[in-house]
């Protein structure tokens, strides 16, 4: 029996389940996209969690042809990893996590030109965990900021499609394969490669549901001037405080703000939970903005227009 008929023999039994190594095609469908795009996903290790102050020590990322009417997946156009030494030795932690060294980096820089030559080809930006990716990026190349992004994190709704994890390893589990991680490389692979598949449930291809989310247009709504004995209502409803947000009048600023983004169809709702439960029928106070692709993940989105 080969490997094929195995796998056969084993799918047709229910007491196994058959995953597969992700073996990176150079091409996932056949012919020329009708409605051509470009997309890039990428990923970014860094010396830690924290987008405003640490740095980026290693990125990759995966262009590639996709067709913007169906969202399958035609050619892989570029692969890209590099390192960049961050002037200091990471810590052991960030050495266990990523699996990179201080050797790896010494004298290492990130290609920018060839970074930013694919960025401003991309029609879309796609990282899992997008708002990491973007802001650290938006920090080190800014143009980045100009591009549209989109997250396999965030922008598919797995709880629906009954994944109960976020994380990629076990997102890529529940599809159907597993990959050699700690490149950021191989999770850019890795990534684009889940976009290729049917969800679970609904069996829709998760690139079509990506797309979906990315060209939805959300509103940021800030609950500014709320009382404060209503901030836990606030926070069971998926509001989160924004310490650094400022608001009011030149001379009377206040600062720290509740905030929530809804898609299109939960604004109307939305606008009158403020107004009943947390503004309680008074003059309700609150603002928002008008998110797109182009603003989303980014610290942009957080900040008073």
């Amino acid at each position: 029996m080969n490997d094929i008929e195995a796998l056969e023999h084993l799918k047709k039994s229910d007491k196994f389940r058959v995953i597969e190594r992700l073996n990176f095609p150079e091409r996932y469908w056949q012919g020329v996209p009708a409605t051509a795009r470009i997309g890039l996903v990428l990923d970014v290790e860094a010396t830690g969690l924290d987008t405003l102050r640490d740095k980026i020590i290693e990125l990759g990322f995966v262009a590639f042809e996709y067709d913007a009417l169906t969202g399958l997946v035609y050619r892989i156009l570029h692969n890209y990893g590099g390192f960049e030494d961050p002037g200091k030795p990471l810590t052991d932690i960030i050495k266990k996590i990523t699996g990179i060294s201080d050797d790896m980096l010494a004298g290492q820089r990130l290609d920018d030109d060839e970074i930013n030559a694919w960025l401003q080809k991309a029609d879309i930006v796609i990282a899992h965990n997008a708002a990491y990716d973007r802001q650290m990026l938006e920090r080190r190349l800014p143009m980045a900021c100009e591009a549209n992004w989109a997250c396999t994190m965030f922008d598919i709704n797995w709880a629906d499609e009954d994944v109960s994890s976020l994380k990629l390893d076990y997102i890529a589990y529940r599809l159907g394969y597993f990959f050699d991680g700690h490149r950021a490389v191989n999770d850019a692979q890795a990534t684009l490669h889940l976009l290729t598949k049917p969800l679970p449930v609904s069996d829709k291809k998760a690139m079509v549901a990506l797309l979906t989310s990315a060209r939805d247009t959300s509103r940021r709504f800030f609950a500014e001037y709320a009382p404060f004995e209503k901030k836990d209502v606030l926070r069971e409803r998926g509001y989160r405080w924004l310490p650094g947000f400022c608001y009011g009048e030149p001379g009377n600023q206040k600062k720290g703000v509740w905030s929530r983004a809804v898609g299109q169809e939960q604004i109307e709702d939305e606008e009158r939970w403020l107004g009943e439960v947390v503004y309680m029928q008074k003059a309700a106070r609150f603002s928002y903005k008008e998110i797109t692709a182009r603003e989303r993940y980014s610290l942009r989105e957080f900040e008073a227009d």
